[in-house]
């Protein structure tokens, strides 16, 4: 009986061991698979984090180049000296027709469907801080109110210094006509001029 006791015991004992060797044997591998799955689940968040970077920068992209498309078509107005004149039109580069005064202007240089009015524009912007003024933005004293020559808009075309106290200004101008000049901030010490950007951009 002992014998047979101390065979059962060393088969038991064998079994074991291999029992954990194989579980040893597991075990590591086991454990090398969580570190990979954990570095293929940082390689997916690296990439959705690349992903929005590139996108971000891809929109950023976008508004940088309607920006420059805005100050340009707003220049084509300028360099042809297109006179004010709020009872009449004049095309823009692709030949739609435009009111040709502050509002048409701005209305042309952002491309919009129609020729809006000081009171119809912040309908289709919103107002911005002053140091978050792009060219591209404007200047306006609009809403209710500033129906005809109680309002104006003009085209923010960057600072014209360090102090941010002047701009580079681009406008439909009463008496001056389509000009590109300094203007002091916000428009000639008038403080109801408020900085809008066009929904979108």
């Amino acid at each position: 009986m002992m014998k047979v006791s101390r065979t059962l015991t060393t088969t038991v004992l064998t079994a074991g061991l291999l029992a954990g060797g194989t579980m040893m044997a597991t075990a590591p591998a086991q454990a090398d698979a969580a570190p990979a799955h954990s570095y293929a689940a940082q390689g997916d968040s690296g990439k959705a984090t690349t992903a929005q970077s590139e996108s971000g920068q891809k929109t950023s992209t976008q508004a940088d180049d309607r920006r420059d498309e805005i100050i340009s078509r707003a220049q084509t107005w300028v360099d042809q000296g297109v006179p004010y004149n709020w009872d009449t039109t004049h095309p823009d580069p692709q030949g739609k027709q435009y009111r040709m005064d502050c509002s048409g202007f701005v209305s042309m240089a952002w491309g919009l469907d129609d020729s809006l009015n000081t009171v119809t524009l912040p309908d289709v912007s919103h107002k911005i801080d002053k140091d978050e003024l792009k060219p591209g933005d404007v200047l306006m004293k609009g809403g209710p109110g500033t129906e005809g020559a109680n309002g104006h808009v003009v085209i923010f075309n960057g600072w014209a210094n360090d102090d941010k106290t002047a701009y580079h200004a681009l406008e439909e101008n009463g008496s001056l006509g389509s000009v590109a000049h300094e203007v002091s901030y916000p428009y000639d010490q008038d403080d109801s001029f408020v900085p809008y950007r066009l929904n979108g951009l």
